[in-house]
């Protein structure tokens, strides 16, 4: 599918006569490894405290995976609730279009064209918000504490993120794939993946690195074979290249400690503020150190709750590095869907009473808790009771029988032997 545009911003970016911003061969997810911490997945953690969680290749580009993200809207940061008819409205701030796999060497990558509608959302983008985060359901799979694969993958929006999971390989560029790739080294490639804590790429990279460190060594041999201190200027070459870059992993490691503490600190006063202003008195009272990610064992509780009153369900999942606060609102979130899918299913009646007319949507999180739990145990007695038989009816063949007759008949069977 092709935009009509009439003014081109850079080889990836246009503007349509309504001024509506095209985003082209966008990388919207990727295969491999995603780093999550605690209380992100209903996988336990392992010794190191954070999880790994593979996706693969026939997941990802499962046909069902693909066509599920297509016409999906576009969002600035994940909504607390997944986008649906009532809310996107003032939830969705432009669509994706023409999902498919890359080709070469970006095969490992979805991409997406993002048509993006808001006047907000345009001016973020161009002012540099261009990370991008989906927001999807999944099914986990636990390969052991610390490993886990997920599965099932069903996409619901598409996020403009300052810091999604996948870093700067899912992001709007303004250059050409293949330009961009081709100006660009091998060391710029392993200090992007090191800031963006990708296992997978920087992986790649290093192995990447070596092959180019031969190359160049044969390279070096070839233009200096005249020289007589040829062997020795191509070592002390590499002994510089080796120190300048070790300064340099040395100043990144640093920097990324610093930012991350920085940022650290301003989304837990961020998430003292907001939790105040959710909780009400509640949540007045609450420090930075007290909101805490759900945990493994509020995951998988809940899930088993959302399973009894939703069967189906599927864990929601945002691919951006997420805030206590934001996992908490995931959570909030699934336990809205399973209430409501729960409201108008086969217990409606039962859940009326419990919810006397109050809008799940709209509840505060803290009275979404209690009503969840209430349902789901509600339902849980229902389906038990289900299965029981209240009265059981026992036959005696019309007659009673007394010692005497047992006796009688006993007394005529052995006389007829």
């Amino acid at each position: 599918m092709r935009f009509y545009a009439n003014e081109q911003l850079s080889p990836r970016k246009s503007l349509t006569p309504e001024g509506f911003l095209i985003c082209q061969n966008v990388p919207i997810a990727r295969v491999g490894v995603m780093v999550y911490g605690e209380g992100e997945t209903p996988v336990d953690i392992g010794k190191d405290d954070i999880v790994h969680i593979e996706r693969t290749e026939d997941e990802v580009f499962r046909k069902e995976t693909i066509s599920s993200f297509e016409g999906k809207p576009v969002t600035l940061d994940h909504p607390v609730d997944f986008v649906d008819p009532q809310n996107w409205k003032s939830l969705a701030k432009g669509i994706a279009q023409n999902v498919r796999r890359g080709d070469g060497p970006e095969n490992n990558l979805l991409f997406a064209d993002l048509l993006i509608t808001d006047a907000e959302a345009i001016r973020e983008v161009q002012s540099g918000l261009r990370e991008i985060s989906c927001g999807y359901d999944a099914d986990y799979e636990q390969l052991e504490p610390g490993r886990g694969v997920q599965r099932n993958i069903i996409g619901n929006h598409i996020a403009l993120v300052e810091r999604g999971r996948c870093g700067p390989r899912c992001a709007i560029g303004d250059k050409e794939t293949i330009a961009m790739a081709g100006k660009r080294t091998v060391w710029d490639r392993i200090r992007t993946a090191f800031k963006a804590k990708d296992e997978a790429a920087l992986e790649e990279a290093l192995e990447e690195a070596k092959t180019a460190d031969d190359e160049g060594e044969e390279e070096e041999a070839k233009k200096d074979k005249d020289k007589s201190e040829t062997s020795d200027a191509a070592l002390k070459a590499l002994a510089k290249q080796v120190r300048d870059q070790g300064k340099i992993l040395a100043r990144l490691v640093k920097d990324s400690e610093e930012k991350e503490k920085s940022e650290t600190e301003d989304e837990d006063e961020e998430g003292e503020e907001e939790a105040a202003d959710e909780d009400g008195e509640e949540g007045k009272g609450k420090t930075a150190d007290s909101i805490r990610a759900p945990t493994f064992a509020q995951w998988k509780d809940a899930m088993s709750r959302a399973e009894i009153l939703a069967p189906g369900i599927r864990l929601p999942t945002l691919d951006a590095k997420a805030t206590p606060k934001k996992m908490r609102d995931a959570l909030c979130g699934c336990k809205r869907r399973a209430l409501d899918a729960a409201s108008t299913g086969e217990h409606a009646d039962r859940l009326q009473s419990l919810l006397s007319g109050q809008s799940i949507k709209s509840a505060p999180c803290a009275t979404v808790d209690a009503l969840f739990v209430a349902a789901s145990e509600m339902v849980k007695s229902a389906n038990n009771a289900g299965g029981i038989r209240s009265a059981i009816s026992t036959k005696d063949f019309g007659t009673a029988t007394t010692a005497a007759d047992i006796n009688k008949r006993n007394r005529d069977y052995w006389g007829r032997k």
